[in-house]
């Protein structure tokens, strides 16, 4: 289901953005690309941030931009987090909250959100009547998250907002983005130049190459698709949805049912019933023709090759559905060749359980 729809054109010396894409009722929409993609110029088109634009912006049935008109950034009901926080420095995390509450718009078939709530959700409350000054970074963008959220918007844009922050930070951030994905009815567009993020987070990606989208579709897709550019990066990875079943305590150990019915073991323990998204990067993933036997590997899926790439550079990346769940694998082309593997063939893929990513 489309909550809008966006068909844009921008042209700058040495640039041009072209990009036509719908924009999902929920859920969160990844923008990923190299750096000058024009990701950024995407969102700041959105948000009407860019006058110069041309084409069709309509979201809830309401047009923003058109032939006739572009409807000026203030008048957008839509909340913004940049990559710095941008919070008023003179203000208490409690008089910037309450700034965006006073500019909200509203959207007359859906309630304000609960304040307390998502002060909870992103674990703020605490922080109150502190200054800019007085937080961390991930504090800061999740002030910053929920200052955009209080205004209640009708879509909420995220311009890389972990890029200003360290890896502890961004570890530290990052549950807190899939609380609010988990929660919000509201749909989200994410730009992001880090596959984890994006991976990670999203429901439906679209790529850009030089103001061109190479690639739009839902995120399990587009990781494993050859269509794909993700399916060819160096950490090229399929993504999983499942649920723990059980855990081993003993060995420290959690099983996993995919949506497919597949069983994964990964480490650490989990809650039973708790619904969990899974990465196996291609490179961690090994074939064999015949069930192995005697070995370290937990971790065993019979499967069929779907297709395969010749990578040109002495490697080969396939993709197999295993019972429904499509994985990739990246080997050798001697060990392709050797093994005589072709599409349709069967094959049981090896994965660590200490590979396998939450």
């Amino acid at each position: 289901m489309s909550a809008g729809y966006c068909n844009l054109c921008l042209e700058r010396k040495g640039f041009s953005l072209q990009v036509e894409f719908e924009i999902p009722a929920r859920g969160v929409l990844g923008i990923f690309g190299h750096s000058g993609s024009g990701k950024t110029t995407l969102l700041r088109c959105i948000a009407g941030l860019e006058t110069d634009v041309t084409g069709d912006i309509t979201l809830n049935r309401q047009r923003w931009l058109s032939a006739k008109q572009n409807i000026p950034a203030h008048k957008r009901n839509l909340g913004y987090v940049f990559q710095d926080s941008r919070l008023f420095p003179h203000k208490t995390v409690a008089k910037n909250l309450d700034y965006s509450v006073h500019r909200r718009q509203g959207r007359a078939s859906e309630p304000a959100l609960d304040r307390e709530h998502l002060l909870e959700l992103l674990a703020i409350g605490h922080l109150v009547q502190r200054k800019p000054h007085q937080l961390s970074g991930g504090e800061k963008q999740r002030v910053a998250i929920a200052r955009a959220l209080l205004k209640s918007p009708d879509i909420l844009l995220m311009d890389e907002p972990l890029a200003s922050l360290d890896d502890a930070r961004k570890q530290e951030i990052l549950p807190y983005l899939e609380k609010l994905h988990d929660e919000l009815s509201i749909p989200m567009l994410y730009v992001s130049h880090s596959l984890q993020e994006v991976s990670r987070l999203c429901d439906y990606v679209l790529v850009l190459q030089h103001g061109r989208a190479v690639f739009k579709g839902d995120i399990h897709t587009a990781l494993v698709d050859a269509r794909s550019p993700l399916s060819h990066v160096r950490n090229a990875a399929a993504m999983l949805e499942g649920v723990v079943i059980k855990h081993d305590g003993d060995y420290r150990l959690t099983t996993i049912q995919t949506t497919a019915g597949n069983r994964i073991l990964i480490p650490g323990v989990y809650v039973a019933g708790k619904q969990i998204r899974l990465g196996i990067v291609a490179s961690d993933v090994s074939l064999c023709t015949r069930r192995p036997e005697s070995t370290s590997i937990l971790n065993i899926l019979e499967g069929t090759i779907v297709e395969w790439a010749d990578e040109n550079d002495g490697r080969v990346i396939l993709q197999a559905n295993c019972s429904g769940d499509l994985i990739l694998a990246r080997l050798s082309k001697k060990s392709f060749v050797n093994l005589g593997l072709k599409t349709h063939a069967r094959v049981y893929l090896q994965i660590k359980a200490v590979a396998v990513t939450r």
